[in-house]
């Protein structure tokens, strides 16, 4: 019984630390490939005026909805509109 408890234990430590130490491995091999992605076909930057027109269309989008309650975060909104719109483009 003493040798089955033990027995066990090692067991659980064992895939413990495997998955542990997997999981490790996983995520800076996805780290790995999103840089190289980045660095071989980098991300297109938006302009300045490109950057200008979607914040002012995400503000005047914002703030022409009706909003009948108080205390609202526009501003969040705002901020994942605007992120929205600059994946669009």
């Amino acid at each position: 019984m003493e040798y089955l408890l033990g027995y066990v234990a090692f067991v659980f430590c064992f895939f413990f630390v495997g998955t542990i130490i997997l999981f490790a491995i996983e995520k800076l091999l996805v780290v790995a490939f999103e840089t190289l992605k980045e660095f071989l076909y980098p991300t297109p930057k938006l302009s300045k005026e490109e950057a200008n027109k979607i914040y002012k269309e995400a503000s005047d989008f914002v703030h022409s909805k009706h909003r009948p309650w108080m205390y609202d975060d526009t501003f969040a909104e705002y901020l994942a509109l605007v992120h929205e719109m600059s994946e669009k483009r």
